[in-house]
């Protein structure tokens, strides 16, 4: 039943992403129930398999619905390719243990897929918790280098065992992958060929309520991170099949394992993005897969015709554009060449300079957005929806600062579309780790990390509240100066960690004892607050949302200073003191933005969640 492959396929392996799902075109591929292994799950994504939004159970009883936004691969075979962040498959939005179509223990899982993106949680096929205490479930999925298989069972005392392959997976390179349990022995196999094992586990399969069961995800009931990749098939069976079996699957279609990736496929690691926007100024920045010479095409008309150029053969660019007109509407597009003539072009994007004193604008904020990009992928288009001027985000940017593949995966793609229009300023959080590559992805006026910049005729200030903020730091003296100095209308200042916090546990356990209501060494920074009369506070932190009333010398006061947590960009979200604080004026413990319309001396707040749904707002106003 195998097929052979030109090697003209090559030049065509990375066609296709260009045909909607409604619109498979190609007859079926060779996947097929076959007798060494009988499925009683099976789905195929070709013309066949896939009808609208539906995908067809070939076993009869659990037909799948797609999410998002997959796109159809029509060379070498039929396929289902997810590039969008929300495109998925769900066979089951939520289980229970006792549902009948759940193998009880012995189980096998093949599939045909494509990786172009390796992430540091990889799902292709699951249905698993994995969340605490609560172990539960299995997954066939992968890593940043290597394909991996987890299971929890009765005899594996609570634990969910992660066993990872020894084979390194290329990019754009089709793979025959498998699992198989039979009660006692875990095993991968990877092109037919068993490629780790594992007795961790034994007895039944333990599922947990409400667990999804998903194609193409790792997701569980607060962990959702996307695929990037192809998936042609998934076949599920209630027996542990032999190896000889999986040998024989993998053999009838080996000559899809032998199509090559595109070779030296140029691509964007980082599509280009907005830095730092003045009246007169602004920086674009991007990152491509491997060294190029970077062109910036830009101006006040479409097609633009200004040119501004990367200033060395890099991967990483960083392209200032200057004698920009302000409140101006700009269109811009990169085009990027290789040494040896291969060639990328961005999608046109447009900017705005900043405003003049005397005119309306609008920011959004968002903070602690981590490794939870389909959190983050929501908050970000509702940010987008209400066209700010700009974005503020309050550190925690990803979850750890030395992982490349948070920076790419976690953060950029989610908001690839907001930060191509919209320039984004943040402060630095403590999952950054100080790390290089907060500085390498954002471009900030020396020490960058803490500086000032004007929008209208306000001023923002940005610290850094990993570093001292003691009142003989370098920032806390900067600061001092600075506010003395600032004529703006609005002082607005941000940072990462709270003065102020009604948070259950960060400060003290709450439930069981005292808090003091964010850290001591922070809170010297209320003195220049207060004493340079400064409006509003922003931070994340804290994974909720929190505004206070005005509060000066321990109490509240109109003439004081609103302080807001706005810590819910995709992190974990925590809870609350049970009793109220002195401060608090409104609480929720939800994904969420803030947004802000500034008009002279009027402010006005708008706070929603990730669905866009309102639940706060507020007005701020001066003479």
């Amino acid at each position: 039943m195998s097929r052979r492959f030109r090697r003209a396929a090559v030049a065509s392996a990375c066609v296709g992403l260009v045909a909607a799902v409604a619109f498979f075109r190609l007859g079926d591929t060779a996947a097929a129930p076959r007798d060494e292994l009988a499925p009683f799950a099976h789905w195929v994504f070709d013309s066949t398999g896939v009808k609208g939004t539906t995908v067809t159970d070939r076993g009869g009883k659990l037909d799948a619905a797609l999410s998002g936004k997959p796109t159809a691969v029509t060379a070498p075979t039929a396929a289902l390719a997810f590039a969008d962040p929300k495109a998925f498959v769900t066979v089951r939005k939520a289980v229970t243990p006792g549902d009948a179509f759940l193998p009880k223990q012995d189980f096998t899982v093949a599939s045909w897929v494509r990786l172009d993106e390796p992430t540091e949680w990889g799902g292709l096929f699951g249905c698993f918790q994995d969340n605490g205490p609560k172990k539960a479930g299995f997954l066939l999925g992968y890593d940043q280098s290597v394909f991996q298989f987890a299971l929890a069972t009765a005899g594996g005392n609570g634990k969910l065992t992660y066993l990872k392959g020894k084979t390194k997976y290329d990019l754009g390179r089709w793979y025959h992958v498998a699992a198989t349990y039979d009660g006692k022995t875990m095993r991968l196999f990877v092109n037919g060929v068993e490629d780790a094992t594992s007795a961790a586990q034994s007895g039944p399969v333990l599922y947990a309520d409400s667990a999804p069961l998903v194609i193409g995800r790792y997701q569980d009931s607060d962990e959702d991170y996307p695929f990037q990749g192809a998936i042609r098939e998934v076949l599920w069976t209630a027996a542990a099949a032999p190896a000889d079996k999986v040998l024989a699957h993998f053999k009838a279609d080996e000559e899809l394992s032998k199509v090559l990736p595109p070779l030296n496929k140029l691509r964007f690691e980082v599509a280009p993005y907005l830095q730092f926007a003045t009246r007169t100024s602004i920086t674009i920045m991007c990152e491509t897969s491997e060294a190029t010479d970077c062109e910036v095409k830009y101006g006040p008309t479409y097609p633009p015709t200004l040119s501004a150029k990367s200033a060395k053969t890099d991967a990483m660019h960083e392209i200032p554009l200057a004698n920009l007109q302000p409140n101006t509407k700009y269109f811009y597009q990169v085009n990027c060449t290789t040494a040896d003539s291969k060639t990328l072009a961005g999608k046109p994007g447009t900017f705005g300079t900043a405003v003049d004193p005397t005119d309306a604008y609008s920011f959004c904020v968002i903070g602690d957005t981590q490794r939870n990009p389909a959190a983050t992928t929501r908050v970000a288009k509702v940010m987008w929806e209400r066209r700010p001027n700009f974005v503020l985000h309050m550190g925690d940017v990803v979850d750890d600062g030395a992982a490349k593949w948070q920076w790419t995966g976690d953060l950029f793609k989610p908001c690839q579309e907001l930060f191509a229009r919209v320039p984004v300023y943040p402060c630095i959080g403590n999952h950054e780790k100080n790390h290089a590559q907060y500085y390498k992805y954002f471009s900030l006026p020396k020490p960058e990390y803490y500086y000032s910049f004007v929008c209208g005729n306000d001023e923002f200030f940005s610290l850094a509240t990993n570093k001292s903020v003691a009142p003989d730091s370098p920032q806390y003296e900067w600061l001092d100066q600075a506010l003395a100095k600032s004529t703006a209308k609005w002082k607005v200042c941000y940072h990462h960690h709270p003065c102020h916090s009604s948070d259950s546990d960060d400060y003290g356990d709450t439930w069981k004892g005292k808090s003091t209501f964010g850290a001591a060494k922070h809170k010297p920074l209320l003195t220049l607050y207060e004493k340079h009369n400064v409006d509003l506070v922003m931070n994340g932190h804290i994974h909720l949302y929190e505004r206070t009333h005005p509060v000066k010398g321990g109490k509240v006061d109109a003439k004081g200073v609103v302080h807001i947590t706005s810590g819910g960009g995709g992190g974990g979200l925590e809870d609350f003191d049970p009793v109220p604080a002195f401060y608090k004026r409104q609480q929720r413990v939800t994904y969420h933005c803030c947004y802000f319309t500034v008009l002279g001396g009027r402010l006005e707040g708008h706070v929603f969640d990730d669905e866009g749904r309102l639940f706060d707002q507020f007005e701020m106003k001066k003479d």
